[in-house]
């Protein structure tokens, strides 16, 4: 009854998808990118660089714990986006930015809200006022701990933090109930 609300990876299964950043855990059946050659990784290159594909050649593009790491954020978003078809799934794993996780890393470069991609996404406050980029996605959903096991807590702290997000983040509850992970989804 109090489960909260979780990305589902069924919805990627099965999809042509680029894994930015995949390092050892390349996604089964994926094209694997990362910035060092490791097992797994299938192209080596800069993050920061165009993306070596070709337009629309991805139905998803994934990326876990990436996009905290890149200096040139908006770039890559904009890369993203054209190597992912019409329709297709930008989902991004990124530490909250209330949780230790977030700081821990000395090679985070950047935290996230709730609310961090808006910029990308057309219709949002953010993307209609203050948008970095005239790339933009027409969809985004948000997830809150997707691999923690459901609490009463977490189902109705996630409540209140996705739907008054700003709210939330900025106020003592943040610091009572700090979420360790986001999931942003965007589509195309």
């Amino acid at each position: 009854m109090f489960n909260h609300r979780v990305f589902d990876p069924a919805i990627i299964q099965d999809k042509k998808t680029l894994d930015i950043g995949c390092g050892r855990n390349k996604l089964p059946g994926a094209v694997g990118l990362d910035c060092v050659q490791l097992p797994g990784v299938d192209i080596v290159c800069d993050l920061n660089e165009p993306l070596p594909f070709g337009n629309g050649e991805f139905e998803v593009v994934y990326s876990n714990q990436v996009l905290e790491h890149v200096p040139d954020m908006i770039g890559l978003v904009e890369e993203i986006h054209r190597v992912l078809e019409p329709g297709g799934l930008m989902v991004a794993h990124v530490p909250y930015f209330r949780s230790s996780w977030a700081a821990v890393d000395p090679t985070h470069i950047r935290n996230f809200t709730l609310n961090s991609l808006d910029y990308f996404v057309a219709g949002t406050y953010f993307y209609e006022d203050y948008r970095f980029s005239e790339v933009n996605f027409f969809k985004i959903e948000k997830f809150l701990d997707s691999n923690y096991p459901p609490t009463f807590f977490r189902w109705i702290f996630a409540k209140l933090a996705l739907r008054w997000s700003s709210r939330f983040e900025n106020s003592a509850f943040s610091f009572v109930y700090p979420f360790e992970s986001l999931t942003f989804v965007l589509t195309k």
